[in-house]
């Protein structure tokens, strides 16, 4: 799930037009559980689409954005972060291996998330346009087996 997360706030987009306060960080928190991660990525308009489910431990069942963007890599971290009404605007900087930059919105509940992103890296050394949307929803419980193994 973290994997999940961590892609998902790389590809992540928003509209960038929210009235609120810039905050320094955000927190997510939902249920800890079984999840079905949808998500849906275009690079240089080449489609993905994934779908998994994972076992999210009570450990990682909240993560604030910038542990989500170090741990997707080194040298990314976000910025402007904005508090919307049911999650963040934020954007998405990265100056490590991957160079971009994107434009993000995560919404989330306890049993729900939905990360839409869009914004720009460079692929080699090709300027490459991406988007990103990515939907999770709260399956239960995760066996004994899939806790030990998360």
């Amino acid at each position: 799930m973290k994997k999940l997360l961590v892609m998902a706030a790389v590809a992540t987009l928003a509209i960038c037009a929210a009235a609120a306060d810039t905050v320094k960080d955000g927190v997510v928190s939902v249920k800890p559980g079984r999840w079905l991660w949808k998500q849906e990525t275009s690079v240089l308009g080449i489609g993905m689409k994934e779908e998994n489910v994972e076992c999210l431990i009570a450990e990682e069942a909240r993560i604030t954005l910038s542990k989500l963007a170090s741990d997707l890599e080194k040298g990314c971290s976000v910025d402007n972060v904005r508090p919307i009404q049911g999650g963040y605007l934020f954007k998405l900087q990265c100056t490590g291996k991957t160079k971009g930059n994107a434009d993000a919105t995560i919404i989330h509940s306890a049993t729900t998330m939905k990360i839409n992103a869009k914004g720009s890296a460079t692929v080699g050394f090709i300027p490459a346009g991406f988007s990103m949307k990515s939907d999770a929803v709260y399956q239960g419980d995760c066996s004994a087996a899939e806790i030990a193994k998360a």
